[in-house]
């Protein structure tokens, strides 16, 4: 039977020892040993921290899974420069709905924020009724109002994301009204505000 080649050892090395989703580790003495028979030499180098039985990224929790070590190792890089980014946002999340809802965001300084919306209605209200949500915003041409009809006679699904340029020192809003008769009907919001750094 032949020795496995480096590759492979350090293959075989790094699932045995839990580093399969993680930069590959140091060969170990008997691996280094069988390689210098070979006349193969390795320098001995210290392990990094394998990131098994972790399968993400400490921060954000982005998944490693069936990575290669140096994208494993770069996504880990990414990680921590971007969760050192402050990131300002408001949050609604509402499921059956019955009243008029809002949330908003007053930016410090000129820059885009990023909408989204998901709204739903399971289609089981009369006839016209209907949920508006409006979102009203300042951009560098003055105030702007972007509105979307959400039907509740009629099973409907709505995602939208609107990415804005919003003057510092202004708010933008998303909010939500009745309308075509429709007074305390059931609907389902999920909306996200956030400063794009």
């Amino acid at each position: 039977m032949a020795f496995l080649t480096l590759a492979q050892l350090t293959k075989a090395q790094a699932e045995a020892e839990g580093f399969q989703n993680g930069p590959q580790p140091a060969l170990n003495t008997a691996n280094l040993e069988t390689q210098r028979i070979e006349g193969n030499t390795q320098v001995a180098t210290t392990s990094p921290t394998p990131y098994y039985p972790s399968q993400e990224t400490p921060n954000l929790q982005l998944s490693t899974r069936d990575m290669a070590s140096e994208l494993a190792n770069n996504f880990v890089i990414l990680d921590s420069i971007i969760a050192s980014v402050p990131v300002i946002s408001q949050r609604l999340q509402l499921l059956n709905a019955t009243t008029a809802q809002s949330v908003s965001l007053t930016p410090t300084s000129t820059q885009m924020v990023a909408v989204s919306m998901y709204l739903s209605s399971a289609g089981l209200s009369g006839a016209g009724h209907e949920v508006l949500a409006t979102i009203n915003y300042t951009c560098e041409l003055g105030p702007e109002v972007i509105t979307v009809t959400l039907p509740l006679d009629a099973r409907t699904i709505i995602m939208e994301t609107y990415p804005l340029l919003v003057l510092g020192g202004t708010t933008v809003t998303l909010s939500t009204t009745y309308a075509g008769g429709a007074t305390n009907d059931p609907y389902n919001l999920d909306a996200r505000l956030v400063q794009m750094p």
